[in-house]
């Protein structure tokens, strides 16, 4: 992909600075947002140029992608002014810049050669606080809808707060995110941050890459995982509905016959690899909206997931939305913003989703949404 054209190298430092880079922005209200992206982690720093995502952004480089739960209301592009690229296999971060003299107005290097190490030592404190007795009853309010044949499929959350220490900062919670889950893709936007284990959409040139996830199981669990006919039929239900919605996007899609299992860390997820061909003419924007949100996070059909969801839950914020990059060639990758949590005056406020089908037992689903919260909080507690 292309994501560095017509952007100009005007230095570099070492990326074992990276995340206290971070915090030191942080500490100094300069705004920034992160997504980690085709091998690399991209930092936008600096007072971002936003556009809605049908527009005609002339700016060279990546720009950076985010959304709510519901797409099409919030779909936004920012372009800033000076982007660092830090690569996972190497041991420097290049700094590259939209404008001129953009990193010495930011004091880019004034601000590198000031960071300070990140702390130590756990980045919560206190109980974490989530009301099961709600979540239970959204659970069964779902249950309900299912066999009163308003949907086959909807996706409920829970929502937990847990305050955070006097260590904490966006750059510490990052890198035990990281450190924690090697394989998940790094996200912050406006507050919200995480560390994401699924692929929504990749395009390069006229390929299409898709990898979505359904189904869920702690790790040890593989084996009942590929055998549960609640999860496979969950899986099933999401993987037909994204080859609905791409129908009229891409020449066709393979994939394989049966999920495979996506390893995510503490947890293990059914997955199904998508390829495709796009029809000339196709953006990542027009994937984007024509998907989401999937039934990984919504339901089926997504209308009437939507319309439900609306009345039943009032806190997802920017979960279930999401985040990535795209470049001016119209190449790009979205990631789902999910595994993350949101800073709010002195505590994290999270959400994690399960999804519901007629086959589903309470107290199961319940297990699994308190599991994907406390994949975020296990590694942001650990000492």
């Amino acid at each position: 992909m292309r994501f560095l054209a017509g952007l100009s190298m005007v230095g570099s430092f070492g990326a074992g600075l990276l995340f206290g880079f971070i915090t030191s922005l942080e500490t100094h209200h300069i705004p920034f947002q992160l997504v980690e992206a085709a091998g690399s982690l991209y930092l936008g720093v600096g007072q971002p140029v936003t556009s809605l995502a049908d527009s005609d952004t002339s700016e060279p480089g990546p720009s950076f992608l985010s959304s709510g739960f519901l797409v099409a209301e919030t779909f936004e592009v920012r372009s800033y002014p000076v982007v660092l690229v830090a690569g996972r296999d190497r041991l420097e971060v290049d700094v590259y810049e939209a404008h001129p003299r953009a990193a010495s107005e930011l004091g880019i290097f004034g601000l590198a050669a000031d960071v300070r190490i990140v702390a130590g030592g756990a980045l919560l404190q206190g109980d974490r606080i989530h009301d099961v007795g709600a979540t239970s009853r959204r659970i069964q309010i779902a249950k309900l809808a299912i066999e009163q044949g308003q949907l086959t499929k909807l996706v409920v959350t829970g929502h937990a707060t847990q305050g955070v220490s006097d260590r904490f900062s966006i750059g510490g919670a990052l890198s035990r995110l990281k450190k924690a889950h090697p394989g998940s893709h790094l996200y912050y936007v406006d507050g919200f941050f995480g560390a994401s284990p699924e692929l929504v959409a990749a395009k390069s040139g006229n390929l299409l890459t898709l990898r979505p996830l359904a189904g869920t199981a702690l790790r040890g669990g593989q084996v009942s995982l590929l055998n549960s006919s609640k999860d496979l039929f969950e899986h099933r239900l999401m993987v037909e509905q994204l080859c609905d919605d791409l129908g009229g996007f891409v020449k066709e899609l393979d994939r394989p016959a049966r999920p495979v299992l996506f390893d995510a860390g503490r947890l293990i997820h059914l997955a199904t690899p998508m390829r495709g061909q796009l029809l000339p003419g196709v953006t990542l924007a027009d994937v984007v909206l024509a998907i989401a949100p999937t039934a990984a996070v919504s339901g089926v059909p997504r209308i009437s997931a939507i319309e439900i969801l609306r009345e039943l839950e009032l806190f997802r914020g920017k979960y279930a939305g999401i985040v990535g990059i795209t470049d001016s060639f119209g190449d790009g990758e979205v990631y789902l913003s999910i595994r993350g949590a949101t800073i709010v005056d002195g505590h994290l406020d999270l959400v994690a989703g399960a999804g519901i089908v007629a086959d589903s037992q309470v107290d199961a689903e319940v297990a699994e949404i308190e599991a994907k919260i406390d994949v975020v909080t296990h590694a942001l507690s650990a000492r």
